[in-house]
């Protein structure tokens, strides 16, 4: 038994199941799509910092070189800088062949060159030191993590390695660190970080003030990644795209409870006509929008996060240290406005239908007059579609053309999916032909230079590169101007490859050796991170675009069951309903996927005309994106009306046409 009016909400979500869980998936899909691209551009964002750092090596975003103890006490004490260190070059070391480069650096300094090591740990007191690989053995032949070793008069203790740079080898000058605790006022230079909850921008224009601009090294490409909000092309991008979305929840929401209205109108007459007032007939609307909300929201939210993770552990499959790489990361402040936003959307495209719910005539409702409308008979043209063969075609023509309310809304979900993914696919194409990119092509795998100050003749260069196609594990040999680059069938050997180039080839000529399988392998992982997180992403949009457009779809034949039953009792043949229905459904996966189509790639080129002054490109037409939007839209059209169509074959005509 029904005690209060507000209960009539309840009861209706739980007699149409059906249309209850249909609605619900539409806003779960929603909140979920508004939520994993506020997670996505987080995840991004912390990997592609992550990135930057093993690229470079280090984490620092300023060094600051000839200061005064001013100066140092500022940096000390300023709260928007996080941490800082010192660090300084020493001596150049012969050793054999090469020779070492002495840095020191205190505790801070060592936390921001952690990215550098390969291997081991980073030193904690003088005694202690890490060294380039590449150089190991001509420090010591045999020399190992744990082992000691006496450079300059001074015995250390190898604690790590660090990673082989290309500079480092073809100077031939290794990198040899450890710890000093006391610095020379003026020695070195300070490195620091910023606090990301600090304005950058006003933190670097202090700094400017502080000290000459000279003594200043900032990473750029660092700070440009850690404070996009600075970079208005890409906080552009993301209202355009998040308004897309937004507008898209509107519609699907909207869109189910218009229908939901329309259906009840003759119990909202009736509820008039013992007493509800209008604000109460409202209510009841707006209720339901509520309760959907308060149950959607959550879901969307948790389906979110499972996508995310998901995402993690495929980095942890893929990468041999996925591990390291936190993209999961849970934005409490991402999912509060996600919530807000969908919220917002769901109140707000429910506040129609809630009023003209309450606008309702207790008697027109009750006798079933408002479903009819007087329309102007527009006289056919178009004699093929008279014919016997085209009856199913010129029905659903005329089907689509009666009812525009429903048609536009239809193809609206079709048409914000098109856009959604023919923009994302283009910002993938301009991301992938980006600088960025292109300084993440790896190269060979090493690299035989010749002394430049040799004029080497063609013989000995014949000599040499046949030398190095003889070896074992040598692949493929490029002869450049005075280098050879070398690709390796067995890459974990790369080592022993370099100690038989030196024994059969530097033995005999002078030459540089440059190991490039360090380099290669954090840009190699950088570029997978990149590639992982874009596909995943059009996964996901692709994904929800598809289920949108099927919920909305298949509601809107759902709701067609008594039109579809009335049909069917003057003689029209389950054949031609099915027919006519699939030639509905092909006619709105057209018109959508054309229309997605002309405004996605509008959308594209005003989001490349936002972000070219970052990345300097032609605007790749997106043909790719576009053919399959075309036929996607059209093949999740189809399949949208089979599982409805098979429930409608199974409905008794009378007990359908007779529903209230």
């Amino acid at each position: 038994m029904i005690s209060s009016y507000k209960q009539i909400s309840s009861k209706y979500l739980k007699g149409n199941l059906k249309r209850t869980i249909l609605t619900l998936i539409g806003i779960i899909l929603s909140v979920a799509l508004i939520s994993t691209i506020g997670l996505f551009m987080k995840g991004s964002q912390i990997s592609q910092m992550e990135s930057i750092k093993k690229i470079n090596g280090h984490s620092f975003h300023v060094g600051i070189s000839n200061y005064d103890e001013a100066l140092l006490n500022k940096i000390k004490y300023n709260p928007q800088i996080v941490s800082f260190g010192l660090m300084s070059q020493g001596g150049i070391v012969p050793v054999g062949e090469a020779s070492v480069q002495m840095n020191f650096a205190d505790h801070g300094a060592m936390e921001f060159l952690t990215y550098s090591l390969d291997d081991g740990k980073l030193p904690t007191n003088d005694r202690e030191a890490v060294v380039d690989s590449w150089v190991l053995p001509s420090i010591k032949k045999g020399l190992q993590i744990g082992d000691s070793f006496e450079l300059d008069g001074k015995t250390y203790q190898l604690v790590g390695v660090l990673d082989n740079r290309a500079f480092t080898q073809k100077s031939k000058v290794g990198r040899l660190l450890t710890y000093k605790r006391e610095f020379a006022m003026g020695e070195g230079r300070i490195l620091l970080e910023i606090n990301q909850k600090a304005n950058v921008k006003e933190v670097l224009e202090e700094i400017k003030t502080l000290t000459a601009e000279e003594n200043i090294d900032i990473n750029d490409q660092l700070i440009k990644v850690m404070n996009p909000e600075s970079n208005q092309s890409i906080l552009a991008t993301l209202v355009i795209v998040i308004s897309i979305v937004v507008i898209a929840t509107v519609v699907v929401i909207y869109n189910a409870f218009q229908i939901s209205v329309v259906e009840r109108m003759k119990q909202f007459g009736l509820l008039r006509s013992i007493g509800a007032t209008r604000k109460q007939i409202r209510q009841i609307v707006m209720r339901e929008a509520v309760v959907l909300a308060v149950i959607a929201i959550p879901v969307g939210l948790v389906c979110s996060l499972l996508a995310v993770a998901a995402l993690q552990f495929i980095f942890s499959i893929i990468l041999e240290d996925g591990a390291g790489i936190s993209f999961f990361h849970i934005d409490w402040q991402i999912l509060f406005i996600s919530s807000i936003i969908t919220l917002t959307a769901v109140l707000a495209s429910s506040y129609y239908p809630a009023f003209f719910a309450g606008r309702i005539s207790p008697l027109l409702a009750i006798s079933s007059r408002l479903s009819i409308k007087k329309e102007a008979i527009k006289k056919q043209k178009n004699n093929a579609l008279r014919k016997p063969l085209s009856f199913p075609l010129s029905l659903a023509l005329k089907n689509v053309k009666r009812n525009k309310n429903r048609y536009t809304i239809t193809i609206l979900s079709i048409i914000i999916s098109s856009v959604l993914f023919i923009t994302f696919s283009s910002l993938m194409d301009i991301a992938f032909a980006s600088k960025y990119m292109k300084d993440l092509s790896t190269q060979s795998d090493l690299t035989v230079y010749l002394k430049q100050d040799r004029d080497d003749s063609l013989v000995e260069r014949q000599q040499i590169l046949e030398l190095l196609k003889s070896l074992e594990n040598v692949s493929e040999v490029k002869e450049q101007d005075s280098s050879f680059e070398i690709d390796l069938k067995d890459t974990t050997q790369s080592l022993v490859t370099v100690a038989n180039i030196e024994q059969t080839v530097g033995t005999k000529h002078a030459i540089t050796i440059v190991n490039h399988m360090d380099e290669n392998k954090v840009k190699r992982d950088s570029e997978l991170v990149i590639k992982v997180l874009v596909y995943s992403f059009i996964t996901v949009i692709s994904l929800i675009g598809s289920l949108n457009i099927l919920n909305t779809i298949t509601i809107s034949i759902i709701i067609r069951r008594k039109e579809l039953a009335a049909l069917k009792s003057i003689g029209m043949s389950q054949r031609d309903l099915k027919k006519m229905i699939i030639y509905e459904a092909l006619i709105y996966g057209l018109s959508g996927s054309l229309q997605g189509i002309f405004f996605g790639c509008i959308l594209s080129y005003i989001i490349y005309l936002a972000i070219s002054d970052v990345v300097k490109i032609e605007w790749p037409i997106p043909y790719e994106a576009c053919f399959i939007t075309f036929v996607s839209a059209l093949l999740i059209s189809f399949l949208s009306v089979l599982i409805p169509l098979r429930k409608i074959q199974k409905d008794n005509l009378i007990d359908v046409i007779r529903e209230q």
